[in-house]
């Protein structure tokens, strides 16, 4: 991995690094995540999935904002072998990252807020939304952590569609995703975007 360092036109510091997506972090993440589709761990070229690019670190003096994310992908997700061009920039509470293919153009961005500790918990709701709708096809995921839970809690995850629709020349549903813990409390909310075939 190669990064350098510079300051934006506006003034807000930013880092550009060059990274390589790996098969083994990929796998890695997957696993962490209880990520189980087949897409994510059997394939040579495993895709990324659907809250990879907004990574698992919390934010320094993010503690009293709620854990939140949103990843973008402008086309099919990332594989394991791509390599990237990655500009991120740090907020007081927020991160922002844009990735870029070798051609400079934009694939995918995320945003990030909140302390962390919702990893498992997203993945879980991410691992139901792309069973049912298939990983290849997510174009957007934002997840809110609302209740903590033990990383090993049974979740129970439930989703509906809310709108179908054509954008950029693909035919789209908008899903919400709820997590339940055991005791009935909603742990985390998600709402997704998927490509669907024609």
């Amino acid at each position: 991995m190669i990064t350098t360092t510079a300051a934006s036109t506006v003034g807000a510091p930013f880092t550009c690094v060059t990274v390589d997506l790996e098969r083994g972090k990929i796998l890695e993440f997957a696993e962490a995540t209880h990520s189980t589709h087949a897409a994510y761990r059997d394939a040579e070229r495993p895709v990324v999935p659907p809250t990879y690019l907004c990574g698992t670190d919390s934010i320094a003096g993010a503690h009293d904002v709620p854990s939140e994310r949103d990843c973008r992908f402008f086309g099919a997700p990332p594989r394991a072998g791509d390599k990237l061009t990655v500009t991120v920039r740090d907020g007081e509470h927020d991160r922002i990252a844009e990735y870029r293919d070798a051609d400079g153009r934009l694939i995918a961005d995320a945003w990030t807020q909140g302390a962390g500790g919702d990893t498992a918990v997203v993945g879980q709701l991410a691992n139901y939304a792309t069973d049912w709708l298939g990983p290849e096809s997510v174009r957007r995921f934002r997840t809110r952590l609302v209740t903590a839970v033990a990383a090993d809690e049974t979740l129970s995850c439930s989703g509906e569609v809310v709108q179908e629709y054509t954008a950029d020349g693909e035919s789209r549903v908008d899903v919400v995703l709820t997590a339940t813990g055991q005791g009935g409390q909603v742990a985390a909310r998600a709402w997704a975007t998927f490509a669907r075939a024609a």
